[in-house]
């Protein structure tokens, strides 16, 4: 019943108990009633005068309760509206039928935007079709779902969101898709830093000693199965410690960020660079088919390093010292690999630096030899 009529009602319920009340009252102070006739009209007055009290009763208790749920309907789209959360409702399409202040405030769009989009048209281009097949087997699944995408704002930056979607329905049917996310986009950026801060060397920016036990494996394993040659290239600047005490540890700083962009320039795609401590590098070179492939490289990087670098006015010279061991010619361990670059490095340094060395490993009374390339 509507409130208009359940008013009306209540109305008539009123002016009926207060006419029985007037008229039994003037018909007895006028004695116009006889015993007999009170005795009937007593009961059918009250009666009706109770079962409009009851209906006015009911009409209030009804009227407060309407109040109360009006009431609690306020707070929650209050507590919805104001949510710190991006709280959005959508069809089974994807149309957006409903967004809180917040979400607006966070992708920059407004109201009268958001009502005429569909979500994908704000999902990133690589999160669209994971995001599809993630709809699809909510509707299909008839549960709920933790979701991370990213949407576009307004303004065309990515914003990373984590949250929760679930299904109601309507008559059995799927009708609407609700979803809570809220933002982790500098959670993310927090986590490459400590990631980048795991793996990679902070004043060069290199794949640091962790990261290359992860690409020294991969190379190695490529190149078993492409029955090829994994070379790794022990690489120690000369005389290092000499231009830290003469210029200072600043200019030593960059004179190896400079080394590093040159390492990195003479490199294939596929090959790795990483400084492993101090001033000495490791370099993977991979798909090496034939072993005297491996020197052609190696030069070209020795003459690179060896041109004068210019710091705060200074003109430096340097050069370096290089040991090569070959997977799995030598081996096929990490470690004893890393161990037989650095000793063909050290032969190169014995020989006054500015070299390169191959290491070779004959078991002969267990005499390890080395060999100069």
């Amino acid at each position: 019943m509507q409130p208009a009529s359940r008013l009306f009602l209540s109305i008539l319920s009123c002016m009926a108990i207060i006419t029985t009340v007037i008229g039994y009252s003037t018909l007895l102070i006028n004695n116009q009633l006889s015993i007999e006739a009170s005795y009937l009209f007593m009961p059918a007055g009250l009666t009706s005068a109770a079962l409009a009290a009851l209906y006015l009763a009911l009409y209030l208790r009804t009227n407060a309760s309407c109040r109360s749920e009006n009431k609690d309907q306020l707070l929650m789209n209050e507590l919805i509206t104001q949510a710190q959360d991006l709280i959005q409702v959508l069809d089974i399409k994807g149309n957006i039928l409903f967004v809180n202040d917040s979400w607006l405030d966070t992708l920059g769009y407004s109201q009268n935007e958001a009502s005429r989009m569909n979500i994908f048209d704000i999902i990133s281009d690589d999160c669209k079709s994971g995001c599809q097949a993630n709809l699809e087997e909510l509707l299909n699944s008839r549960g709920k779902g933790c979701f991370e995408v990213t949407y576009n704002t307004r303004d065309g930056q990515g914003i990373a969101l984590e949250g929760n979607c679930c299904i109601s329905y309507k008559n059995g049917k799927p009708h609407m898709v609700r979803g809570i996310f809220r933002d982790i986009s500098q959670r993310r950026e927090q986590d490459k830093k400590i990631i980048k801060m795991a793996y990679f060397d902070m004043l060069t920016n290199l794949p640091n000693r962790y990261l290359l036990n992860d690409r020294l494996s991969q190379a190695m394993h490529q190149a078993r199965r492409y029955h090829q040659l994994a070379g790794l290239v022990y690489i120690d600047i000369d005389k290092f410690k000499s231009i830290n005490d003469d210029y200072g540890h600043k200019v030593g700083d960059i004179l190896l960020q400079k080394c590093a962009r040159r390492l990195k320039d003479c490199l294939r795609e596929n090959d790795t660079v990483s400084r492993i401590g101090g001033d000495e590098f490791l370099l993977i070179l991979t798909g090496i088919k034939f072993r005297d492939d491996i020197p052609k490289i190696v030069e070209k990087i020795r003459i690179s390093l060896a041109a004068p670098y210019i710091i705060n006015n200074l003109r430096l010279s340097s050069s370096v010292s290089l040991g090569t061991a070959i997977y799995p010619l030598n081996g096929v361990d990490q470690e004893a690999l890393l161990n037989q670059a650095d000793e063909a490095m050290y032969l190169a340094k014995e020989h006054g630096g500015n070299r390169h060395c191959f290491y070779d490993e004959k078991i002969t009374h267990k005499t390890k030899i080395l060999r100069l390339a």
